[in-house]
């Protein structure tokens, strides 16, 4: 699998570049699945977005499987892309779970960015409203173009039962043909907020974590993703792996 999963990064990396022009549909899909330790039951992801592209905005309306605990929940998002005001944009996300076993009823997530130059600002909030708590986390970023690079920091302060707990995000992204070929390392450490079982029990835990993806667009219209992730949450140890087909037409 890993001698497989090797030579099939190599291959989208060199792979031709298709001509990226920006189409007004998209239909993105993936699976991502993660190995945790001791036993513990694996965890799936399949996520499934349309997406239609305006001349100033982006919408895209999802629907995204989690099975987790031997449960699963079935989440149903709708999140958009604007252009604000000079050198601005935004990204706002609304997620509802019906029946939620362990994610929250509703999530939902805005960030504003700012550039200043080949500097980018930006700041988030993310608030998450489970039946009997509401757990929000707050972001400030700052990124930097650097020729094809697009290198960004980010921390996370996250509120949970009057504790602050803090997260540090690194990303460290190169474009082939902006915005969708590249390849995206990512790394992180620090105290976050994590679902450790139904119910949803909550809890506070130390963090840290290694990411990587390769996005490639082998045709005009058809594009290939491939992820690697690895994190460690005090309960558990994840290993990923996350595939994904995208389309534009």
């Amino acid at each position: 699998m890993r001698t497989l999963l090797t030579i099939g990064c190599c291959w989208l990396l060199t792979l031709p570049a298709a001509a990226q022009t920006l189409p007004r549909w998209g239909l993105t899909t993936f699976y991502t699945y993660e190995a945790l330790n001791e036993q513990h039951p694996a965890w799936h992801v399949g996520y499934l977005g349309l997406q239609r592209r305006f001349a100033r905005q982006t919408l895209i309306a999802d629907v995204t499987t989690h099975r987790r605990f031997n449960r699963n929940d079935v989440a149903l998002g709708l999140e958009g892309w604007s252009d604000l005001w000079s050198g601005a944009y935004g990204n706002l996300r609304l997620q509802y779970t019906p029946e939620a076993r362990f994610l929250p009823d509703v999530e939902a997530y805005v960030e504003v960015y700012q550039t200043v130059g080949a500097w980018e600002l930006a700041l988030s909030a993310r608030p998450r409203f489970f039946p009997d708590d509401t757990v929000p986390t707050f972001g400030l970023a700052l990124a930097r173009y650097e020729g094809n690079w697009y290198l960004r920091t980010r921390t996370l302060l996250t509120a949970l039962a009057g504790h602050l707990n803090w997260t540090q995000t690194f990303m460290a992204r190169r474009y082939r043909q902006p915005p969708l070929d590249f390849i995206d390392l990512q790394a992180g450490f620090g105290r976050g907020v994590e679902i450790v079982d139904v119910g949803p029990v909550l809890q506070a835990v130390r963090t840290y974590f290694v990411a990587a993806r390769v996005q490639r667009f082998v045709t005009r219209t058809l594009g290939l993703s491939v992820g690697l992730s690895y994190s460690n949450d005090d309960l558990f140890t994840r290993r990923g792996l996350s595939l994904g087909l995208l389309h534009r037409w």
